[in-house]
Parts: structure tokens; C-alpha cells; sequence
């Protein structure tokens, strides 16, 4: 009997052991612990209903993150990642500008979530906004020579932008660009719109923009005379002496079948009447209707160039007059050689005061002479045009003598 309740007794003992050893080993392998899980993705809520009235998130959506703190029996945390947690952020009611969102997190069964960090998210909330810009037109590559790029407008000539407030504010111009490379013919292509800010740096908005309908208008050029037209005459005793024009051509670009009808452009009159100076005056371009004027910053000044009318005289000998026509052989004898010649002109006054004696010429002809005295009509020959020549001898008495054949 003894031998059996010793028996009791040890199996009783060995079992309290086995317990209290277990339980030893179960508070040391699996007390309770905390932990950091990083990286924890943070999703968006009402996201929807922000964007239902008329406002957007600025920052980035898809990678927000937070570390958090857990605690929990060992075993339990050793069983568990970052994915386990789920965070969110409400923006449910939001207003433009910066709110500040309070991270709620989500953490398993049996762990309890400590902390978050960060544990609000500041939202920058803005509110979609539009404008209208004007579009203006770009040009990749250069035309053919002597071909002019005319004006271009694009169609429509503006465009809607519709984006976030500082986006669309930020916007400093609307772009189509369209390639021209060596054309000779108007070019027209449908061409998406760009739009850059002040750093030319492009801006990518939500909602799409238009493309326009580009022409660019290539006409083919040439270079034409510009011819002055002057009426009326000047004061009695001065006289037109030249008429000039600047520029005296000009560059014109227009359709083919107008430019090869041009081959001279005519300005407006310039009336000289009762004018004893120059005149110098502004005269537009007639019948200028279809063409493109190319590279001229003024209009085209006219000058007329009207001289008073003044005299001089000149005084030649019969030595200085030249015999035209004269036989070979044949002797030509003078009468009065000691006379003296004189001849007056009459012009404007920059040619009389700049004559020489050496331009004006006093000629006999003689091929209408016979041997003996004959009386021929003196003339004055010149380079240059005056008003008026005269002479203080209209003849001279002349006498031919033949060459006596020799014995």
C-alpha cells in the first residue's frame, strides 16, 4: 500500500514540474514585445467626392507611407510585415488649401498598434480652375530660298486649359508647333497644342487640350523697281532737273499668278507745281492690294530735284572752232580770226556753274562747202542739255581752197 501512494506521489511531483517548466518556457519564448513596421502604404478615402467638387490633391497619391509600432506576443510578431497593416486617410469634406489628414491604421488580430509616423498626412487641396490662352504658332525648320513665310493664324486661335489652380495660373503660353523644312507651298497640318510657363518648361495637365488647325501661307518673292510720278512745272525760271527714289526697289512676296503680273510698282504723284527748291516727300506704293512687302521700314521718299535756270557766257577764237567733213588735202582759209566768239547757255545752275570750256564745242560742216568762199552756219555742240545755247555769230565766211596737183 505504501509502495503505491509513493508511486502517486512521484507521478504527481514529476506533473507539477512538467507544468511549472512549461509555463517557464512559455513566458521567456513568447512574452510580449514591440516592433516598427515601415513602409506601411496609406490609401485615400473620398477621394471621389473631393474630385465631385471641383477640388484635387495635389501631392503624389500612390506612395504615401508610415512606419508603425506594434506590440504583441513574439511569436505573433514574428509572424507579421508592413503588409499586414492597413492605412488609410480620409478627405472626406476637405476645402482648398492645406489640411492636415489623421493617419488611421488598421493593424491584425491580437496586435496592438502603438503609434503612427508620421501621424498626419497634410493635404494640399486645391481647386480646378480654367482659362483661355491664345495660341501661337512655332516653326520647325526653315522654307526654300527667295519663298516668304506670310502671316499665319491658327484654327481655333485659342484654347481652354482646365487644371489645377496654380498649374493653370502658372501657364505663360500656349504653343502649336509645325514643320516647314524646305516648302515652296502653304503647308497645312492639324498639330497638338503645348503648354509652357515662363521657364519654358512644358505643363502636363489632366484634362486634354485641342489640336488646331495650322496654315502657313508660302508665297514665292522677287525684287521690283519703284517708279516716282511727277506732275505739274515748277516756277517760271527754275527747272525738273532729277527725280530720284528710295528705296529704288523693293522686295514683294505674293501668290505666283499676282507676282508675275508686277513688274514695276508705281508711286503715288508728286505735284512740282509753281516749286522753286527740292522736294522731298513721302509717296505710297498704288495698287499694292495682295502683295507682301518685304524688308521695307518706310515708306518710299521721293525727291524732285528742281535747279533755278541762270546763264553764262563763254568766249572762244576761231582757232578753237573744229572743221566736220572736211575734203582731204583741202586748205580752209578764215575770215575776222581775230574776233572773238561768244557763246551763252542757258540751265539749271549746278551744270552751268560746273561747265567747262572743254564741254562745249564749236563746229563747222563742211561737207556742203564747194571750192572758193562759202558761208557756214557755226553751231555748239554738247554732252551735256541746256535750256537754251546762243552764239554772237550764227556764220562764218569760209574759203576752200583745192590742193594744186603737183608737175
Amino acid at each position: 500500500m505504501k509502495i503505491k501512494n509513493d508511486k502517486l506521489a512521484i507521478q504527481i511531483a514529476c506533473l507539477v514540474v512538467a507544468v511549472v517548466l512549461w509555463m517557464i518556457v512559455m513566458l521567456v519564448t513568447n512574452q510580449t514585445l514591440e516592433d516598427s513596421y515601415p513602409n506601411v502604404s496609406v490609401t485615400i478615402r473620398n477621394l471621389s467626392a473631393l474630385e465631385n467638387s471641383n477640388l484635387v490633391m495635389m501631392q503624389e497619391k500612390e506612395n504615401i507611407t508610415v512606419t508603425v509600432k506594434a506590440t504583441g506576443l513574439t511569436e505573433q510578431l514574428n509572424s507579421i510585415s508592413s503588409r499586414d497593416f492597413s492605412a488609410y486617410i480620409d478627405v472626406l469634406g476637405f476645402k482648398e488649401g492645406v489640411s492636415n489628414a489623421k493617419v488611421e491604421v488598421i493593424g491584425p488580430s491580437g496586435v496592438d498598434v502603438v503609434s503612427v509616423y508620421p501621424s498626419q498626412i497634410a493635404c494640399n487641396i486645391e481647386a480646378v480652375i480654367s482659362k483661355v490662352m491664345d495660341v501661337s504658332v512655332q516653326f520647325d525648320g526653315v522654307h526654300a530660298n527667295n519663298y516668304y513665310r506670310a502671316q499665319t493664324v491658327p484654327n481655333p486661335s485659342s484654347v481652354k486649359i482646365t487644371g489645377p489652380r496654380s498649374v493653370v495660373n502658372s501657364a505663360d503660353k500656349a504653343v502649336a508647333t509645325i514643320n516647314i523644312d524646305g516648302a515652296m507651298d502653304d503647308v497645312i497640318k492639324t498639330v497638338p497644342v503645348r503648354i509652357y510657363d515662363d521657364t519654358d518648361t512644358e505643363i502636363f495637365l489632366s484634362a486634354p487640350i485641342r489640336n488646331v488647325k495650322v496654315t502657313v501661307p508660302i508665297y514665292p518673292t522677287k525684287n521690283v523697281a519703284l517708279e516716282p510720278t511727277v506732275v505739274g512745272v515748277p516756277e517760271e525760271g527754275y527747272e525738273l532737273v532729277d527725280v530720284t527714289v528710295k528705296p529704288q526697289r523693293v522686295r514683294i512676296a505674293a501668290e505666283q499668278d499676282v507676282l508675275d503680273t508686277i513688274k514695276g510698282l508705281t508711286l503715288e504723284e508728286l505735284d512740282i507745281t509753281g516749286a522753286y527748291n527740292n522736294i522731298l516727300l513721302t509717296r505710297n506704293i498704288l495698287n499694292s492690294e495682295g502683295l507682301v512687302f518685304i524688308d521695307m521700314e518706310t515708306i518710299p521718299v521721293v525727291n524732285a530735284v528742281v535747279e533755278k535756270i541762270i546763264e553764262r557766257e563763254l568766249t572762244y577764237s576761231y582757232d578753237e572752232i573744229q572743221f566736220i567733213n572736211k575734203s582731204e588735202n583741202s586748205d580752209v582759209i578764215l575770215e575776222e580770226t581775230e574776233e572773238e566768239i561768244t557763246v551763252t547757255v542757258w540751265g539749271t545752275s549746278t551744270l552751268v556753274n560746273s561747265l567747262e570750256k572743254d564741254d562745249l564745242i564749236l563746229t563747222l560742216d563742211l561737207s556742203e562747202t564747194v571750192t572758193g568762199k562759202n558761208t557756214v552756219k557755226l553751231e555748239c555742240v554738247s554732252e551735256f542739255t541746256f535750256k537754251e545755247i546762243a552764239l554772237s555769230k550764227d556764220t562764218v565766211i569760209l574759203e576752200i581752197l583745192e590742193p594744186q596737183e603737183e608737175e
